[in-house]
């Protein structure tokens, strides 16, 4: 097991080189052409010209934290760095020049096809009996693998709709990701988690309203496919996995929540699902009354919230593990429809 004192020098190396590199990454954002002028998009409300300096903080900040701890990067976490880099460059490229959907998904399964070829992958069906036998089950464990790490890496970016919201989801799924792994006896992802958390709590200090700068595109991706990978590579061997193997969902369950709103939503109102638009958690809540603050707070709430029920449950008996899971996916559910189908939260025309 890692030693506490390395994780919090980890943390703090992590934060500084975040804090860093925003200095740095500001003006780059200017020579680069990465700012998010106000009024680029329907969706958009910020008044000023903002830099898009989110992936260059976290591209600048993996490098010196590689050179820094050279260990870190090797194994499957060597493949998981090098899908990331696809995922932050295809970003940066989308924020620069606004890529279409479709070269986006290409980007993003270039990057899952490395992750998978690093052995980066769901094993929950291995050991099942399916009619295919092992050759059925190692498709739908890559099938599994995919669905999961594009979802999530899109989910992060969806719901990057009022500033400091990823890197709050961010900072305080990693912080327990720091718990499970540590929990888990997986001191590799414990360091990743740790300097994930870091690098997370000094983007949200930049980020956190007034925003100096936003994520844009390349950093929600890259910070949602990080956690993404954390969540496949955690394997707690020393727990019951009939109790332990729906964790990664709730500790990434906000924005899984709000994709599914939002694609239900848009499909239910014949509406292009991955475009632009204010139909997110967060705007509903805005709509039935809350500030912008105390809606972004309420997010990290009930975020920490299903971290905490994650953790209470992989120390249950299977039943009542999976019952504590079943109840917060009939709560997702229930909300959804509140969400989608009550005047006080509806935010688009209907169709």
């Amino acid at each position: 097991m890692p030693e506490l004192t390395d994780i919090f020098v980890q943390l703090i190396v992590a934060l500084l080189a975040g804090t860093l590199t925003s200095f740095l990454a500001v003006p780059l954002c200017q020579r680069l052409g990465l700012i998010d002028l106000p009024g680029a998009a329907p969706h958009k409300q910020h008044a000023r010209p903002t830099p898009l300096a989110g992936g260059l903080v976290i591209g600048m900040s993996l490098a010196i934290l590689t050179l820094v701890y050279p260990s870190l990067v090797s194994g499957k976490m060597l493949g998981a760095v090098l899908a990331t880099v696809i995922i932050l460059l295809f970003g940066i490229w989308d924020d620069r020049a606004g890529l279409s959907a479709l070269v986006k998904f290409a980007g993003q399964f270039l990057a899952v096809g490395i992750a998978i070829y690093s052995g980066i992958r769901i094993e929950i069906l291995s050991e099942t009996n399916l009619p295919g036998g092992e050759s059925l089950a190692q498709i739908l464990n890559i099938v599994l693998t995919v669905f999961w790490l594009v979802g999530v890496t899109n989910a992060f970016n969806l719901i990057d709709s009022m500033d400091g919201i990823v890197a709050g989801l961010s900072t305080l799924a990693s912080a327990f990701f720091i718990f499970v792994t540590l929990a888990s006896g997986q001191p590799e992802l414990t360091h990743w988690a740790a300097i994930l958390t870091g690098l997370s709590l000094a983007l949200y200090f930049w980020n956190m309203p007034p925003a100096r700068y936003f994520l844009g595109d390349s950093g929600a991706q890259t910070l949602g496919f990080l956690l993404a990978v954390l969540a496949l590579l955690y394997n707690p061997l020393n727990k019951d996995q009939a109790s332990s193997w729906f964790a990664p969902i709730l500790i990434l369950g906000v924005p899984i929540f709000d994709t599914s709103l939002v694609v239900f939503s848009r499909l239910r109102r014949h509406l292009p699902p991955f475009e632009g638009n204010r139909d997110h958690t967060y705007h509903r809540l805005v709509k039935g009354g809350l500030n912008s603050s105390r809606a972004v707070s309420l997010l990290h709430i009930i975020a920490l919230v299903l971290d905490s029920l994650a953790l209470f449950a992989m120390s249950q008996q299977p039943v009542v593990a999976n019952l504590t899971f079943a109840i917060c996916i009939l709560a997702g559910m229930s909300l959804i429809t509140v969400f989608d189908f009550s005047e006080k939260f509806i935010t688009q025309p209907k169709h």
